[in-house]
């Protein structure tokens, strides 16, 4: 397995009610510097919110993932996927249209930067926010398998996978539901992304995160690894900093290998967003935003559980 960094912009859902004008201190660098500040630092490789891809002049968007895949390559680093985290379930029709569009130009950028996957979770969510006063579960799960089904056929023909988020508010929110979303489809290049937040509590209540790592692990290209810990439902979770939730690191790195995972698994640290007790910081409300401790600590931490950079061994 690889391990990367995974990047943000600054205010990266655009609206401001869960977390404010959300900074941190890579947010405003130029994608290539990000690049080799990552490098430097060790890891295998750097993935990217879309966002942080969009937050450019629109006449130097083109120019600039040119200017990043030549920067990765000279570095010897992978870019593993992209985040583009789009409305695929909504009662606006309008809303749905453009995340759908968002999402298929993000693996257009995927296939000029060499990905393998566009990762998604299925937004608006079903459970958070809780679009289920405003549609019926089966209104939201033909949405959701239409929505995959049209991006999962324009990946295809990159060569790309798309690979869905099992997330708490979201529909897909159970292992046997991604099962049985992804028999619906029926696409070769569907693929699962981890977060092992969302693994400890949405998945553990139900299942031992083992057992669930072995079954789905046909799909899992893409472990995204945080601390978490739940609130009163397993929709209302809080990113922490590691080691201070409830994520098992040892048994997911033994999982990973008992299944001998060959994917990425990238730190993805959201708590820079101070959200207060139920948004996406930390508990205590305050959030950190320092991203150079954040590459160097994340490796310290997870090098004691199995994580290491294949680069660095």
């Amino acid at each position: 397995m690889k391990l990367n960094l995974e990047v943000w912009p600054n205010m990266p859902w655009g609206r401001l009610e869960a977390a404010g004008p959300a900074w941190n201190s890579w947010g405003d660098k130029p994608v290539t510097w990000c690049a080799e500040q990552t490098a430097r630092y060790g890891y295998d490789g750097i993935d990217f919110i879309y966002a942080k891809l969009l937050d450019v002049p629109a006449d130097e968007y083109d120019q600039q993932l040119i200017d990043l895949r030549a920067t990765t390559d000279r570095l010897g680093i992978d870019i593993g996927y992209l985040g583009c985290h789009s409305t695929f379930v909504s009662p606006r029709e309008f809303d749905r249209e453009r995340g759908i569009a968002t999402f298929k130009r993000a693996l257009d950028a995927a296939a000029v930067l060499g990905c393998e996957s566009v990762v998604t979770l299925i937004g608006d969510g079903y459970y958070d926010p809780p679009l289920n006063v405003l549609l019926s579960r089966r209104e939201a799960w033909r949405q959701c398998r239409e929505a995959i089904t049209e991006v999962a056929a324009h990946a295809a023909k990159l060569g790309l996978n798309v690979s869905i988020e099992l997330l708490q508010g979201t529909i897909l929110n159970r292992v046997e539901l991604i099962e049985r979303m992804f028999d619906e489809v029926g696409a070769d290049n569907l693929r699962l992304t981890m977060d092992t937040g969302a693994f400890y509590i949405a998945v553990k209540p139900f299942m031992n995160v083992k057992d669930a790592i072995k079954r789905l692990g046909r799909y899992i290209d893409v472990v995204q690894i945080k601390d978490e810990v739940g609130l009163p439902t397993i929709v209302n979770t809080n990113h922490i900093w590691f080691g201070g939730g409830l994520v098992d690191f040892r048994e997911t790195f033994e999982a990973l290998s008992e299944i001998d995972f060959q994917g990425y698994v990238s730190v993805e640290w959201e708590g820079w967003q101070v959200g207060g007790n139920i948004g996406v910081g930390e508990p205590a409300g305050i959030g950190l935003a320092d991203f150079d401790r954040v590459a160097e600590e994340s490796l310290e931490f997870l090098g004691e559980f199995g994580f290491k950079p294949q680069r660095t061994k």
